[in-house]
């Protein structure tokens, strides 16, 4: 009986850290495919670049700049979600040996929820850059009509 008293703080601490996974992975797969993409859309405007009558020539050079810059923003977004991936599994050891090991290593896990929601925060603000660069892209593509 002593031990499932406590595995049930233990349990109990561990819902946050789970379900920041499960919710950041949501964001992981938005992001994988922006990414894909926005690949997709380079290899398209590199190949209607290499034809001999190119229409728009320097604009889909532009726009390939404009998809590039998108791109590293989303590698940078996608490179700090998944350190909050990592930080928000490290708290499940830590508690495990916090709780169940009875040693004082908490500090620890305050530290990895801090790293995790400061890169969540930071990913969310490269994310929302690539948003509004892919509205310049769109605005390239549009100009003549509107």
């Amino acid at each position: 009986m002593t031990n499932i008293t406590g595995l049930i703080p233990f349990l109990q601490a561990c819902i946050t850290p789970v379900a920041l996974i499960s919710g950041v992975g949501i964001l992981v797969l938005t992001l994988t495919n922006r990414l894909g993409r926005i690949v997709d859309k380079i290899r398209l405007l590199r190949s209607e670049l290499e034809k001999e009558s190119v229409m728009r020539e320097d604009d889909k050079k532009f726009q390939i700049k404009i998809l590039y810059k998108r791109a590293k923003l989303i590698r940078t977004s996608i490179a700090l979600i998944t350190l909050s991936i990592i930080c928000s599994s490290l708290i499940i050891p830590v508690l495990a040996v916090s709780i169940l090991g009875g040693f004082d290593i908490q500090v620890f896990g305050y530290l990895f929820f801090s790293i995790s929601i400061v890169s969540f925060i930071f990913s969310a603000i490269f994310f929302f850059s690539d948003v509004t660069l892919s509205l310049k892209a769109i605005k390239l593509e549009i100009k003549e009509h509107i």
